[in-house]
């Protein structure tokens, strides 16, 4: 009878050693996992930035390309689109919207004249109705 209560403590020792085996079998796939998507990764990151270089010097060389077909016009591309440039930066400048506004339909209005276009009609403003 001695036999069997150190047979069933072997056994369940046996079972506890399996889990523990497989717990560390586990940890020991999941981390050559980690070590094979981490390596993957770095592969990924760098082929996009060779992909991302090869555009960058594609749009230069056209750009550059472009400026050279148009000439002394192409120098004072670059200096208008600096000056666009600037111009976007100051929208956010003390100046209210309306004042904006009222600017650009004078602007408007000027061009429309040397055009020889009538300006816009005034817009009407609905009535309310008397009830």
């Amino acid at each position: 009878m001695t036999r069997k209560p150190q047979h069933a403590a072997d056994t369940a020792r046996r079972i506890w050693l399996a889990g523990i085996g497989a717990y560390g079998r586990a940890f020991t796939e999941a981390q050559e996992q980690v070590a094979r998507l981490t390596g993957e990764s770095a592969r990924v990151f760098d082929d996009l930035v060779a992909k991302g270089e090869e555009i960058e010097r594609k749009v230069d060389e056209g750009r550059r390309k472009m400026a050279k077909r148009m000439g002394p016009a192409g120098a004072s591309f670059e200096e208008r689109i600096r000056k666009m440039r600037e111009r976007i930066g100051h929208l956010g400048d003390d100046d209210s919207v309306e004042k904006r506004l009222a600017a650009i339909e004078a602007r408007l209005s000027a061009i429309e004249a040397e055009l020889g276009a009538r300006p816009p009609a005034k817009r009407k403003t609905a009535k309310k109705k008397k009830a």
